[in-house]
């Protein structure tokens, strides 16, 4: 691509004198990005990096070689090639711009013999202090579902933007690089490099606020808001709460869920009592529980709910008293519209408007008094059609309640007959 504005001009004649990559950058990339294997088969290991080979009677996970020192992957086979494709990124202060250049590995491991290696740098970043970027590359195989095949003798040359480029995983950052004044001063240190990536240098040269979380070291407020799962202007105010009592987020995901349920619950979400718990997850537990009651009481408010309460009482009322217990599970008929919301509240599950179904009796099966699934029979076919627990998962008692059930299905036969 010809460069066509003032920038990209720009950093085309920029590129002319960025710096190879260091034999000692290329050598940390290789030794950090690629997973070696020692093959293991009849007490036997044989290391893919420098093909030494030793008995050794245990098999394990993970096995160090006693001749190169390196921490191996034990894979139990016969085979005698491994092919393995990995990316590591280098981090290049060029004429002012922040380059970040993507480099793709690929190994050859056959048994017994050295790891052979094949390089390439295929892509580059060219990062300006104000954010604004373009991309270097090679160009890649067409045709095909495989969106990073290179053509390694193609030129590195500047190109439109590609959406494959910002799928590119080069997440292992080379410890040895040079970094812009503009991206220091915003906090960013070579300390850092096992959690620098792309979106993060851009993010610190556009938006104070997380420059802002990188020096007051939310790491994971940072790592959440960079993934652009939510707005980070809604949080805001709560979060400099946070900077204010020294409180650091070490659960960005509850934090966030925390805030949005005190806000729900009308609570003042720039007061640090609430902001900045002490047990986060006691206290984002206990909000849930406030908001499923608050959610419920809404429901229950509603004009038709006395109505919908007679009809499934009209429907069900026969069945209502089961009960099922082997000792430890204990299976209770739900009976009344309030306990079908309550239960699909906790549950995270649709069986909160199960009280419509006809042809459905709907149980909820505890342990001690907390639920652990809950159970849809079938009237007409007196069977299990679904069990599930919390967000629809099974747990390790389902095929114990399912089977308590089934014993009791006669139970639930005798009051349908009654």
């Amino acid at each position: 691509m010809k460069p066509k504005t003032k920038f990209e001009k720009g950093i085309v004649n920029a590129s002319i004198n960025l710096p190879s990559l260091t034999s000692k950058q290329l050598q940390w990339g290789v030794d950090n990005s690629i997973q070696y294997l020692a093959r293991f088969y009849k007490s036997k290991y044989i290391c893919t990096k420098c093909g030494h080979q030793w008995h050794f009677n245990a098999k394990r996970n993970y096995i160090k070689c006693p001749h190169c020192g390196a921490k191996l992957l034990v894979e139990e086979s016969l085979k005698r090639t491994f092919n393995q494709t990995a990316y590591f990124t280098v981090l290049t202060a060029c004429e002012g711009y922040q380059v970040v250049r993507s480099v793709i590995v690929r190994c050859t491991m056959k048994v017994g013999n050295p790891a052979v290696y094949d390089w390439a740098e295929v892509m580059q970043r060219w990062v300006a202090p104000d954010g604004k970027y373009a991309t270097f590359a090679r160009l890649r195989q067409a045709s095909t579902m495989l969106f990073d095949l290179w053509l390694f003798r193609t030129e590195l040359i500047l190109r439109q933007w590609c959406h494959v480029y910002d799928k590119i995983y080069s997440g292992t950052v080379c410890p040895y690089m040079s970094i812009i004044p503009e991206l220091k001063k915003r906090g960013l240190k070579r300390s850092f490099y096992r959690h620098i990536s792309f979106d993060l240098i851009i993010e610190l040269l556009c938006n104070s606020k997380i420059e802002t979380l990188l020096k007051m070291n939310q790491k994971t407020l940072l790592q959440k808001f960079l993934l652009g799962r939510c707005n980070i202007d809604e949080y805001w105010p709560s979060i400099r709460i946070c900077f204010r009592n020294n409180y650091i987020v070490h659960d960005a995901n509850v934090w966030c869920d925390y805030i949005d349920m005190l806000k729900y619950l009308g609570k003042d979400t720039r007061n640090a009592k609430y902001v900045c718990p002490m047990d986060l997850k006691k206290e984002h537990d206990k909000a849930v529980q406030k908001k499923i009651k608050k959610e419920v009481e809404e429901e229950i408010n509603s004009p038709d709910f006395l109505l919908k309460e007679l009809r499934y009482k009209e429907s069900k009322s026969k069945f209502f008293g089961l009960v099922f217990t082997d000792g430890l599970i204990t299976i209770k008929m739900i009976e009344s519209v309030k306990d079908m919301i309550l239960e699909g509240k906790v549950m995270h599950h649709c069986v909160g408007h199960y009280y419509t179904k006809e042809d459905s009796l709907i149980f909820s099966a505890s342990i001690n008094g907390k639920r652990i699934e809950t159970i849809d029979v079938s009237i007409s076919q007196m069977k299990v059609l679904q069990c599930k627990g919390v967000c629809n998962k099974m747990t390790q008692y389902h095929n114990r309640i399912i089977q308590l059930v089934e014993r009791n299905i006669s139970q639930i036969q005798g009051r349908l007959s009654a």
